[in-house]
Parts: C-alpha cells; sequence; structure tokens
C-alpha cells in the first residue's frame, strides 16, 4: 500500500509541470528580488530575505574573524578576502547550486530584461546604451546556445539624457519537467554505454 502510493506520487511529480521564475527589480537604490515556484497553477513563494540574511552573516563573518564582534563593512574585495571565503561553506553551495541548475533548468519560457538609465553626460549616455546592446546580444547567444528559449525574449534598452538614474527590471520564467529531463538523461546514459 506504502509502495503504491509512493509510486503514485512520483508518477504525478513527473506529469506535472513546474516553473521557476525570478523576478528582480532595482531602481535607484531599493532593490526587490523575488523567487517563486510554480507546482502546476499553484505558486510557492520562497523568501529570499532569509538567503540574504545568510549570505550577509558569512560575509560579515569573513569580514571580521568572527561571528560576534561588529565591524564597518567593507565593500573590496581582496586577495586575503577571497582566500578566508574558500573556507566557508559558499563555495560548496555555489558548485552544487550550478550542477543542479544545470542539471534541472533547460528551458526558459519567458524572459524580460528592462534597464532605463543616464549617466548624467549624453553622449556617455549613448556610450553606454551601445555597449549595453552589444554585452545583452553576447549574453543571448551564450544563454541560447546552453538553455532553449521558447518564446522570444523581450529586452528594452532606453537610455534617458537627464540626470543621472538606474533602473533594471528582470522577469525570468524557467520551466521544469521533471519526467522529460530524467528520461533524457537515462537515454543519454544508454547510448554512452553502447559507445555512441
Amino acid at each position: 500500500m506504502l509502495l503504491g502510493l509512493f509510486l503514485l506520487v512520483l508518477v504525478i511529480l513527473l506529469i506535472i509541470p513546474f516553473s521557476l521564475e525570478i523576478r528582480y527589480h532595482r531602481s535607484q537604490s531599493d532593490d526587490d528580488f523575488k523567487v517563486i515556484f510554480w507546482i502546476w497553477k499553484i505558486p510557492l513563494h520562497i523568501h529570499v530575505s532569509y538567503i540574504k540574511r545568510l549570505g550577509s552573516k558569512w560575509i560579515t563573518q569573513i569580514n571580521v574573524g568572527s561571528s560576534g564582534v561588529n565591524k564597518k563593512f567593507n565593500s573590496v574585495f581582496s586577495l586575503a578576502f577571497l582566500n578566508k571565503m574558500k573556507h566557508t561553506p559558499v563555495p560548496r553551495i555555489l558548485r552544487i547550486l550550478l550542477r543542479v541548475s544545470t542539471f534541472i533548468l533547460k528551458e526558459i519560457e519567458q524572459l524580460e530584461i528592462k534597464l532605463t538609465f543616464s549617466t548624467g553626460e549624453a553622449s556617455f549616455t549613448g556610450f553606454v546604451a551601445g555597449l549595453a546592446w552589444n554585452l545583452m546580444a553576447a549574453g543571448l547567444v551564450v544563454v541560447n546556445q546552453r538553455i532553449v528559449l521558447l518564446n522570444r525574449p523581450l529586452i528594452q534598452i532606453i537610455p534617458h539624457f537627464g540626470p543621472r538614474m538606474f533602473e533594471v527590471s528582470l522577469n525570468c520564467i524557467f520551466k521544469i519537467r521533471l519526467g522529460h529531463i530524467i528520461l533524457e538523461n537515462i537515454k543519454r546514459q544508454l547510448n554512452l554505454g553502447k559507445g555512441g
């Protein structure tokens, strides 16, 4: 009975479509970051504030050298800082997240990027706008080689020729099909075993 229930839950998890939505918005010095995990049409919000607190705790421990002392935050990355960071759980966690993400995140259903900025000087703003378009195009080529884009991405780079300002908005939805991913990896392993 328990095995049957487990198999039923496993089959349902393999059939149900999942999505991972990442939203980021920064306006001047305020930022908003949301991660939403969609199971079919049901959203599960992941509280990013916990992740921020954990990251700031680790960085504070690295900068200060001990967890109990409060000191001014140092934003300069020196070689000593990077060497200390090597001994925290951050690199191991990042490696694990990278492996899991390359295994699971195969398709992007929606990608929207909007960048609005002004440097305060018209000629430099125009130069930075052209540079931003080139970097965005190169980034999309790299992303398109590794991940399938299901819909055309919506990219907007809007230069303002006035006082200094900066605003960026990112909305990305990854489509996750666990059953398809598992079957593709099984096929790949079987083909590698046959020598092809």
